[in-house]
């Protein structure tokens, strides 16, 4: 009952703020600034296997502005964002007993200062510099194929969230840092970003310390996270033609990372990923299938994953009659190091399907079949059901 009066309260309040919103981006939009407020609610349940089964809520409210600060004040070339997210709920996590996540929206529920910086574009070189809480699940590292899924792998991947401080600088806490983005050309793009190691500012991780966004630090005694990228674009212009994407990524994270054989400890820790996303068959505008994959490694000897991968299958108007909602299907592995003891793989599945009702109103479904939760090898496969929806004013 608590959860549906949550829920309610929530539509009822950010249905009257979305009110408010509108009537400040009608003259927000003369002056380049533009009102965003989202709110996603999701049910979810352990119906089988993992720790305990059960159900569970989560709720997700996102909202900010991005400004044109040329359009506003002159400064051209520059960009600004502010936001906020509010999470709340019950999630399942802890049933389920595994490491990847059934829920990417599942997280310490607060009220925190969120996804906030300055950007400064340089068009004669296309070039952008962006400074201030940053998150690099945003950029690096991402599969837009597999956007639909539930289960957090399919967005920042384990090889690189579990073998960082308290998940890197990604959902639900940016860190302070800067990125650079440099497009050579239409087809080729690089990134390379800094951030602070430990956004949590808390070895053992302890919510509590940056509960809502305001603890800002870089380094201190956690270290810092280098990444780099580089990606090619095929086939982008035209819809008689098959567009992919192909990425190279590596991460260097500056802090002390002990040995698992029981030596001196790491002072440094890193890891390599590529991934590939490529349109095979296309119908008509965005319909068609397209498929993903991707794979990232660190040392074994400092990193609880030694290597994971993605992939599967997305198609956009597979069902007649809805072209534009999306059905897929995605598996991914990670296999825990073999210098921890007792410890074996994960493996997820996940079938999920978004319904567009709307450009403000969608419904997602998600069966997940989660093998060896927590790879230890003493919890039974887990059976996850979910449903979402996801609103914007």
């Amino acid at each position: 009952m608590s959860h549906t009066r949550s829920l309610l309260s929530a539509i009822i309040a950010m249905s009257w703020t979305g009110i408010q919103a509108g009537e400040f981006t009608t003259w927000g939009n003369d002056k380049g600034i533009d009102i965003f407020l989202d709110y996603s609610a999701e049910v979810i349940s352990n119906v089988s296997g993992g720790e305990r089964t059960g159900t569970g809520y989560n709720g997700l409210s996102s909202f900010g502005l991005d400004a044109d600060l040329g359009q506003a004040l002159g400064w051209e070339g520059t960009t600004l964002r502010v936001s906020g997210l509010d999470l709340h709920g019950s999630g399942i996590r802890s049933r389920v007993g595994d490491i990847m996540g059934v829920s990417n929206i599942e997280g310490y529920g607060s009220a925190r200062l969120y996804d906030s910086w300055l950007e400064k574009s340089f068009e004669a070189k296309s070039l952008s510099l962006r400074t201030g809480l940053l998150l690099a699940d945003d950029e690096f590292a991402t599969l837009d194929t597999a956007g639909l899924f539930f289960n957090e792998t399919f967005g920042w991947p384990e090889f690189i969230s579990m073998n960082t401080f308290n998940g890197g600088p990604s959902f639900y806490v940016p860190a302070l840092g800067g990125r650079l983005h440099w497009e050579p050309s239409e087809a080729i793009y690089v990134l390379l970003g800094l951030f602070d190691g430990d956004s949590f500012d808390s070895p053992d991780g302890d919510d509590t310390v940056n509960r809502h966004g305001l603890h800002w630090e870089l380094g201190n005694g956690q270290g810092t996270i280098v990444m780099g990228e580089i990606g090619y674009r095929r086939n982008t212009g035209g819809e008689d033609v098959l567009p992919g994407v192909f990425k190279l990524g590596a991460w260097h994270h500056a802090g002390s990372f002990d040995d698992f054989g029981g030596g001196s400890a790491h002072d440094g820790t890193q890891g390599i990923y590529a991934s590939a996303e490529q349109m095979v068959y296309r119908e008509y505008g965005d319909q068609g299938l397209a498929l993903f994959a991707r794979a990232g490694f660190a040392p074994e000897d400092r990193s609880e994953v030694e290597y994971s991968f993605q992939f599967g299958a997305s198609y956009i108007g597979l069902i007649p009659g809805r072209d534009i909602d999306t059905i897929g299907l995605g598996l991914s592995h990670a296999t825990i190091s073999s210098d921890l003891p007792g410890r074996t793989s994960e493996t997820v599945i996940e079938a999920a399907y978004e319904y567009i009702m709307s450009d403000e109103f969608t419904i997602q479904s998600s069966v997940q079949w989660v093998r060896d939760p927590g790879a230890t090898g003493e919890l039974d496969d887990a059976l996850v059901f979910g449903l979402r929806t996801n609103l914007s004013f």
